[in-house]
């Protein structure tokens, strides 16, 4: 083996070792030992105040009989002291008590008879200490207490030893009565355990060294090995380069994520030359996640096709598809990127396939009534003037009117109309409406289906539709610009109904539908923001109907304020199982009004949580709502609310109020949201004891594994382990919350952050990616399983099966508990010093 390597492997594994060994063996002479010294004295100081009790009870035993007269005192005091003298306990029971008074005076000693009635007061230990002056001072300033002294062995007079012991005072009698431990037997059990760690530092010390020497020995040979390889693999290299450098397709090999060998016809494909695609990653030139690449590779053969786009030199992108296959190459797993540019039939296919599915999405939301899309009619006489319908079509903003004549709608004047009959004519607009109206009207039930209104417009050429209902009453209006747009997004149209629903009734059955619109998206591999941001569109447009609602019933509010959310909600990061986290903010009112705008508010907060409840959002446990008169105040009071959390130095009351770090405004005046977020951003700065709690919360988080690698179930003791996907997700989530805060991103949107975090340099674009993938699979999961509930008929919850998964899908968590590790890690790193 070469000196070099030599070196590095002294430096990288011997070394390491010894440092472990001699460090393992000063733990336990500087940290193990010194703390059962303590554990021992702390359990045997216990144990003989426990006996002492024991011993003062007897005497309140006896002094209890003399008060009921059954005994005199004298009696008394002499059968509790013959008692206790009787008492012995220990291994060898010959520990004992003794009593004393409070002079000091000798009132019992089984040992040392002579002392019986003397007076201690100038009794001294061989070290000069009088240690039953001390029992008085402490018993008389404590009433019990512990004193150490030197005192003869047991019943052997001739062998002075250490002692410590507990007194305690008996006060009807003046007396008191202690027990001791002698040192000589602590620090016996204390050499005894020292005796077993040495031998057990001496057997691991051993069998480290033992197995170092055989690594040693391996390594060696492990090196031999790979030097013989390395000269046949160079060999084998250039045969195989000659191979591939006549392939017809672009060829890469890449081996931990570096490219080692790329063909000609790469580089006339991306326009790099091979030195420069050397210095490049697998994502420097394909537009991909080139570990999710790999995790998507069947085991069995070892290979997966895929569509992408490569990086061309100067700024283009083009389509290809790339083919991976894994091969063994020098003892590793290397792989082996075939790409091939699309042609332009392929493009065509491709580009055919997106049309079917847009053209399928369309069809399905066609099947859906018009309802929906009716709007009001605007009418005027049939003596109107064109000049003053044509004011009444701006005032209103309408592009359509409807003439009336006896009462019945006889014709149409639209946009177009003036324009073709009137402008582009010089016609008169003195003149009666009568001479450029359209009739007779073209109209649609209402009850038709998107699909009929579509035929129709497009077969009458017309720009509007009269809506009838069963009577044969025009009763409202559908543009052609509403119909397309219907076309164009189901979503709006979901949207569309929530702002025309008159009730609860109405809004809980449009909310129904949302988990199987969410499932469609999610086995069609739709993006997890994309599926948030669905939800949380439709959780808007709810609470700003039901706001619209509870101000039809109470009136208009008396001030300004904001209806605003927190946590999930805050963040656009529902998912299909979420309860209420909200609140109301109103400007600043004087004293004399104050009572009066809390009082509609409130009930404003009641109405809206209780028709959320019913909608589908649940009632916060924590009872973090608007209709919780803490959570509906004016902006002052809001205001205390954060410089209270941000100064507090409790670490769980800055926990509890992490969820309302994330609020933003639904509905009502953004200005008072601004200020407030103005004022949270301000109170942050130089708050390092704030920031150091928000990090602990994160760097305190255990992944649910066991010493083995294997996912456990924490909470659960059958045969089934279930994994809570949010508590998983909450560590991401608050390191993601506590840097953006910091920072004074605005963005309350975990993804969002993460980018403006990544931009701004706070976050390398390795942390960027692992965070933006590992928050996205974990979302696809609990999105995954939360719609399976649902549509069999279950509660959804934030729970998933382990044994239902995938070994890839689990690998992945298994790699996201790492990557929650690293951010532990730099958290410990950037805050170590906040406190």
């Amino acid at each position: 083996m070469p000196a070099d390597n030599i070196r590095k492997f002294y430096l990288s594994i011997v070394l390491p070792s010894i440092v472990a060994i001699i460090l393992f063996i000063i733990s336990i002479f500087v940290v193990i030992i010194p703390s059962v010294e303590k554990n021992i004295m702390e359990r045997k100081k216990e144990m003989i105040s426990e006996l002492t009790n024991t011993a003062w009870s007897l005497l309140d035993e006896y002094h209890n009989e003399y008060k009921l007269g059954k005994f005199s005192k004298e009696e008394a005091q002499q059968k509790a002291s013959l008692r206790i003298e009787q008492i012995r306990y220990g291994d060898e029971l010959k520990d004992y008590f003794w009593i004393i008074d409070m002079h000091p005076t000798m009132i019992m000693h089984p040992y040392t008879s002579e002392l019986i009635d003397s007076d201690l007061t100038e009794y001294e230990d061989p070290n000069g200490k009088k240690l039953f002056v001390e029992a008085t001072k402490i018993v008389s300033s404590e009433g019990h207490g512990f004193i150490d002294y030197m005192w003869q062995w047991k019943d052997d007079s001739t062998r002075i030893v250490p002692k410590l012991s507990y007194v305690k005072e008996f006060q009807p009698w003046g007396w008191i009565v202690g027990t001791g431990i002698y040192l000589e037997d602590v620090k016996e059990e204390i050499w005894m355990i020292k005796k077993r760690l040495f031998g057990i530092s001496f057997f691991i010390s051993l069998t480290i060294s033992v197995i170092l020497l055989f690594v040693m020995r391996q390594s060696l040979k492990i090196e031999k090995q790979r030097r013989t390889a390395e000269s046949e693999l160079l060999l084998s290299r250039q045969k195989y380069k000659t191979l591939v450098d006549a392939s017809t397709e672009g060829t890469l090999m890449i081996l931990n994520k570096k490219i080692i060998f790329s063909n000609a016809k790469l580089h006339e494909l991306v326009g790099y030359t091979g030195d420069e695609i050397a210095s490049l990653s697998p994502e420097d030139i394909f537009i991909l996640n080139w570990d999710s690449i790999i995790s998507s590779i069947n085991n069995d053969q070892k290979s997966a096709t895929t569509e992408t786009k490569v990086k061309v030199n100067g700024g283009v992108e083009k389509d290809v598809i790339i083919s991976v296959s894994q091969i063994s190459y020098a003892n590793d797993d290397g792989y082996i990127v075939v790409t091939k540019e699309l042609s332009q039939q392929e493009q065509v296919i491709k580009e055919k396939e997106q049309l079917t599915h847009e053209l399928q999405t369309s069809l399905l939301l066609m099947n859906k009534p018009i309802k929906p899309l009716i709007n009001e009619c605007l009418k005027c006489p049939s003596d109107t003037s064109i000049r003053s319908a044509a004011s009444l079509m701006t005032r209103k903003r309408r592009k359509i009117l409807f003439i009336e004549q006896n009462q019945s709608l006889i014709g149409v004047v639209n946009d177009s109309d003036l324009k073709k009959r009137v402008l582009a004519q010089d016609l008169n607009p003195d003149k009666s409406v009568l001479e450029i109206m359209t009739s007779p009207i073209i109209s649609i039930s209402k009850n038709a289906l998107l699909y009929e209104a579509t035929l129709l417009v497009n077969n009458k050429k017309v720009s509007h539709l009269a809506v009838k209902n069963e009577q044969g009453e025009i009763v409202g209006v559908v543009s052609h610009n509403a119909i397309t747009s219907m076309q164009q997004n189901s979503v709006s149209y979901l949207i569309r109904e929530i702002e025309a629903a008159e009730d609860v009734k109405q809004l809980l059955k449009i909310h129904n539908r949302v988990p199987a619109l969410i499932n469609a998206l999610i086995e069609s591999g739709d993006k997890t923001q994309n599926i948030t941001r669905i939800i949380t569109s439709v959780s808007d447009a709810i609470t700003i109907r039901l706001l619209e609602l509870a101000q039809e019933e109470l009136g208009e509010p008396p001030c300004r304020f904001a209806f605003m959310v927190m946590g999930s909600e805050g963040r656009k990061e529902q998912t299909l199982l979420t309860d209420q986290d909200n609140a109301i903010v109103f400007e600043n009112v004087g004293k004399e009004k104050l009572e009066e705008v809390t009082a509609y508010f409130k009930k404003m907060g009641e109405i809206i949580c209780r028709n959320l409840n019913e909608v589908g959002y649940k009632y916060c446990e924590g009872d973090i709502m608007a209709q919780n008169p803490k959570w509906t105040q004016p902006v002052a009071v809001w205001k205390k609310y954060f410089t209270e959390w941000i100064n507090n130095s409790d670490p769980q009351s800055i926990l509890d109020a992490c969820i309302f770090f994330d609020f933003r405004g639904v509905l009502g005046d953004m200005e008072l949201i601004s200020d407030l977020k103005d004022h949270v951003n301000k109170s942050l700065e130089n708050k390092s004891v704030f920031f150091y709690h928000l990090a602990q919360s994160v760097v305190k988080y255990k992944p649910p594994v066991s010493l083995f690698g294997k996912i456990i179930d924490k909470e659960h003791t059958g045969q089934q382990v279930n994994l809570d996907v949010k508590k998983v997700l909450l560590p991401i989530v608050s390191f993601i919350r506590l840097y953006a805060l910091y920072h004074d991103i605005p963005e309350t949107n975990s993804l969002s952050r993460i980018k403006s975090l990544h931009e701004l340099g706070v976050i390398s674009r390795d942390i960027y990616e692992e965070l933006a993938l590992s928050y996205n699979y974990l979302m696809q999961l609990r999105f995954r399983f939360q719609a399976k509930n649902i549509l069999q008929n279950q509660a959804p919850n934030n729970n998933i099966e382990i044994e239902n998964l995938t070994h890839i899908e689990v690998s992945t968590i298994k790699k996201i508990f790492g990557e929650i590790g690293n951010l532990q890690t730099k958290l410990n790193f950037d805050f170590k010093g906040s406190m």
